[in-house]
């Protein structure tokens, strides 16, 4: 039987942890649950007087992808690459068997661009924000990464697209190649005033032109923003790797719409990118 924790034991965790870095928090503070209630994130004073943000997550086990993501992407990447700084991580075995992970990080000074992945009204960004944004996925796609480190995609879901995207059927798949990539770059995972780009836990090597396709597809319900993006990365989007990047992420959140509300929503503006993209095929 598989260990289980219950909404008491996490909030037991991330007290524990905000104890162990002499964080302190507000005592009616109300803190963010993530996907699957398997984090638990909120704002606290750093022991040395300096706002941080706090998340605990919770896993069967230590180790793995998700798990190792963001401590190795703060000693990985450079500091070309906006993104809060990471100030301590602990990690424990709590009674009830599964693994929790504390990060405590440097507490962002700017606003999340959007509330949710996608967005439903086009937004504002300065050009300097578009600026910083594309060189820092320029220097993000030149970072060696280490070789243990998993790819976004398995050769499974590659040979699958044609299920959720039939057209695709009898064509050759074969990824024309890979860079490192963010790998969840949607919109609720970039702020403004300044740029950072957040929550770098699956972090890795992803099909060329991949975090671009994505910040486009989640983009499509505003048109002028999603234009936006096709225009400051035109040389990534036009090509035979970036078209193939937009189907990749095209037929995953297909597949999701049956799923959650959020890809369901976005699923009539990917079909209509669908086939535009196999137009120009």
């Amino acid at each position: 039987m598989k260990a289980s924790s219950s909404p008491n034991e996490l909030m037991a965790a991330w007290r524990r942890a905000a104890e162990h870095f002499g964080a302190t928090a507000a005592s009616d503070l109300a803190l963010q649950t993530g996907v699957g209630d398997r984090t638990l994130s909120g704002p606290v004073t750093a022991s040395n007087g300096i706002p941080a943000w706090l998340r605990v997550m919770r896993a069967a086990k230590a180790g793995g992808r998700t798990w190792e993501g963001s401590a190795l992407a703060a000693a990985t990447l450079g500091d070309e690459i906006p993104r809060p700084a990471l100030i301590g991580e602990h990690e424990w075995s709590g009674p009830s068997g599964l693994m929790f992970q504390a990060l405590l990080w440097e507490r962002l000074t700017g606003r999340v661009v959007s509330r949710t992945p996608d967005l439903s009204e086009p937004v504002t960004l300065s050009g300097t924000w578009w600026t910083e944004l594309r060189d820092g996925l320029e220097h993000l796609r030149r970072t060696a990464v280490p070789e243990h480190r998993q790819r976004s995609h398995t050769p499974g879901f590659i040979e699958r697209m044609p299920r959720f995207i039939p057209e695709l059927e009898g064509l050759d798949l074969t990824v024309p190649a890979w860079e490192i990539s963010h790998c969840d770059l949607h919109w609720a995972n970039l702020t403004a005033e300044p740029l950072a780009i957040i929550d770098w836990e699956g972090w890795g090597q992803a099909p060329v032109g991949y975090d671009v396709a994505v910040l486009h597809t989640y983009a499509l319900p505003a048109p002028e923003t999603a234009a936006k993006v096709r225009e400051v990365f035109a040389d990534v989007m036009e090509t035979e790797a970036g078209r193939f990047a937009q189907l990749v992420i095209s037929a995953e959140v297909i597949q999701a719409s049956e799923r959650d509300d959020l890809h369901a929503r976005l699923l009539p503006c990917v079909r209509g990118r669908v086939g535009e993209l196999l137009a120009s095929m």
